[in-house]
């Protein structure tokens, strides 16, 4: 991972942001045949299916065009094959320059054997994006050449890694990172954790497996090697980490502690691969890096239309004030009436823009509902609308006002 200071405020600002319309804990019924129990040692075929899954993993290399002739590629981050006709996700900020939005000029992927460093990887390609999700700091990236600029046999298929439903994640399943962690060199390294959390209006899987600089990027699989999330940021809890004197001799221990990690769930990278392959028959510029996705036509919200009689619920949530618009803002739609917000009653979710605007992330039949909207500095706001072909407009009071 990246944490700068910067970095770390902000994520820290957006998990207090989060906390969340939704507790995952009182409604994450266990039953015994989904159970994951780490003292157990892994079966055989449990192994087979986490190996499968390691050769997914390729390390993610840049290349500026100011840089040094000669200078080879460095490594960056992460990446996951996700369709084995070359298309490969990763963060969006592994691929872009430090504390920028802007994208490195050359970007390359390796993909090396089990326990092979990636530079002396057999398999070595050039990639260009395409498609970003600034909002969930990922991005889609096609491979279009070997790394000799010579292109792929019409016969060569890459690895896909298969995904798993990771909207079915239960708290205390187990979790396995694969990645390419800056302090473990470049060849592949292998952690487990479990799902300490589900952020469902944030779109978050927390984690206690252990996510460092070089991880970003990567694949979080479930115990069957299927991809559940893919590893993007980690929170810090300083006040657990000593200020003065020697590591905790367990540093490993201190480290799990202190730390929470986060997974942008699987089900948004196949959200991205559907407007792919809604946009294969149309050409799809290099993205810019803007607030919504990029590389198709801003007025398309979804790859689907809303079936008929469904409507897509857009609105504005603002400042009760002066007007101004909110950003960050997180919105929930429950049945009308509805008193807490939970996984099974949450109907549609979503979060305002720089502009204060948001779009929910499934159509809704018109009629009344209970919306439910957090926003940092902001007292919540719990009340019923009218769902239909307008927009929604909130308002909000300031924190510590009546």
């Amino acid at each position: 991972m990246i944490p700068t200071g910067q970095s770390i405020i902000a994520a820290t600002l957006s998990w207090m942001v989060l906390l969340s319309l939704v507790s995952s804990a009182k409604n994450q019924g266990r039953g015994s045949d989904g159970q994951n129990d780490r003292a157990n040692p892994a079966a055989p075929e449990t192994n087979a299916a986490i190996l499968k899954a390691v050769g997914s993993v390729g390390l993610i290399l840049v290349r500026n065009s100011g840089d040094p002739a000669g200078l080879p590629p460095r490594p960056r981050g992460s990446g996951v094959v996700v369709r084995k006709d070359g298309i490969v996700v990763t963060n969006l900020h592994v691929i872009s320059t430090d504390n920028s939005s802007t994208l490195y000029a050359e970007l390359f992927f390796s993909l090396p054997d089990n326990g092979m460093e990636a530079q002396l990887a057999l398999r070595r390609y050039r990639l260009k994006p395409v498609l970003i999700k600034r909002e969930y700091d990922l991005a889609l990236l096609r491979v279009i050449s070997g790394i000799d600029d010579q292109p792929l046999a019409p016969s060569e298929a890459l690895p896909a890694i298969e995904f798993a439903d990771s909207r079915a994640v239960q708290l205390l399943d187990k979790v396995i990172v694969i990645g390419f962690p800056q302090g473990g060199g470049t060849s592949v390294t292998v952690n487990e954790g479990i799902v300490e959390g589900k952020d469902i209006v944030g779109n978050w899987i927390k984690t206690s497996a252990r996510l460092i600089h070089g991880n970003s990027g990567g694949a979080a699989v479930d115990s069957k090697g299927r991809l559940i999330g893919i590893p993007t940021k980690v929170i810090i809890d300083k006040s657990l980490i000593p200020k003065s004197g020697p590591l905790p001799g367990d540093s490993a221990a201190a480290y799990q502690a202190a730390a929470v990690g986060f997974l942008r769930p699987a089900q948004l990278v196949q959200s991205l691969l559907a407007r792919v392959e809604t946009a294969a028959t149309s050409s799809v510029a290099r993205p810019k890096i803007a607030g919504r996705t990029e590389g198709l036509p801003q007025h398309q919200p979804s790859p689907q239309t809303p079936a008929s009689g469904t409507v897509i619920v857009r609105g504005l949530v603002r400042a009760a004030d002066d007007h101004h618009p909110i950003a960050g803002a997180r919105v929930g739609l429950v049945p009308l009436g509805t008193a807490e917000v939970t996984s099974a009653n949450l109907l549609a979710w979503g979060g305002t823009n720089a502009d204060g605007n948001f779009e929910l992330n499934k159509p809704t039949v018109p009629g009344r509902y209970t919306m439910k909207v957090r926003a940092l500095g902001y007292q919540d706001f719990v009340g019923d609308v009218n769902i239909d072909q307008g927009a929604v407009v909130i308002d909000l009071q300031r924190a510590g006002r009546q």
